[in-house]
């Protein structure tokens, strides 16, 4: 399949997870993200990790992102309209259903700018989607298509940019593969994320071949329920204690910079590994980079 070979009245939807601009933001944005209004000293927390990092660029890069795939999209020919709309917060991915109605789309391919297709990842998202399309001026059919993580443009990214990045570090240095962690209790109802991600890790590996790797999670959450480990921290140590004092760290469970990698990874983790007489390293992210966009072509024009 083509470009132009997608019916009219056919629309893409990049879907984030979003961001707050500004400290104006964080208050509405976080009783988005938790479910009801958070206590001031939530606020009061994440303003000041948000302020650590000059808050966060995802808008800017998926907004850089649509642009990319729109041109891409229109170098095949007849080129769909491309949308942008988050999770959480503005733009949000239901009022990016309704103007695509309103537009006279009447399909829209939805990918989530995350490859795992986890049910704790896509839940928000289908619930964005039924929203949008309840309260939409014309019938929309919106197919969500997720669970890119074994498409070669994704996987040669992390084993292109690894390579790059142990090329100027010194033998011995340890790749670890990184993930974010969830509450265990969705892998003990069945989620298959931990599955989806390891096989990821051994995938970007065997691609990349270092000599040496490790599969770790990061950034969990309330400390109230456990999260699934091994933790990167943990990791670290034991591969100090191995003699690989030197190491790289590789978030591919993330596509774009934000605070899951410029906060939890470059300032808590870097902290930590200072602590430890560890070296950190880290690899650039995707961001709007050209194998990212031709990964996601590869997934609005779909097999053939």
């Amino acid at each position: 399949m083509t470009a132009s070979t997608l019916p009219d009245g056919t629309g893409v939807l990049l879907m984030g997870y979003g961001s707050p601009a500004g400290p104006e933001d964080l208050p509405g944005y976080l009783a988005e993200v938790i479910g009801h209004p958070p206590s001031p000293a939530l606020v009061a927390e994440y303003a000041r990790r948000y302020e650590s990092i000059g808050w966060s660029p995802q808008l800017r890069i998926i907004t850089s992102l649509r642009a990319k795939l729109a041109a891409r999209l229109a170098r095949d020919g007849p080129s769909p309209p491309v949308y942008l709309g988050t999770k959480h917060w503005t733009p949000h991915a239901a009022d990016a259903v309704v103007e695509a109605a309103k537009a006279g789309v009447r399909r829209l391919i939805a990918v989530p700018l995350s490859p795992y297709a986890s049910p704790w990842i896509l839940a928000p998202y289908r619930r964005s989607i039924e929203a949008g399309r309840q309260r939409a001026n014309a019938p929309i059919e919106v197919e969500l298509r997720s669970g890119w993580h074994t498409n070669p443009h994704w996987i040669g990214y992390w084993s292109d940019a690894i390579h790059r990045e142990l090329a100027r570090l010194p033998d011995g240095t340890v790749v670890l593969l990184s993930a974010h962690s969830l509450p265990a209790r969705h892998r003990d109802a069945g989620d298959p994320y931990p599955t989806i991600v390891t096989d990821t890790a051994d995938r970007i590996a065997a691609a990349a071949h270092p000599p040496f790797w490790d599969f770790t999670y990061q950034s969990p959450g309330n400390d109230t329920e456990p999260w699934l480990t091994p933790d990167i921290t943990d990791k670290m140590v034991e591969w100090r204690e191995k003699g690989h004092p030197e190491q790289l760290v590789a978030p591919f469970g993330f596509v774009f910079e934000h605070l899951e990698v410029l906060y939890d990874l470059d300032r808590v983790v870097r902290d930590f590994a200072g602590r430890q007489s560890v070296g950190y390293h880290r690899v650039p992210m995707p961001n709007d980079d050209d194998r990212l966009v031709e990964a996601l072509r590869d997934v609005v024009l779909g097999p053939g």
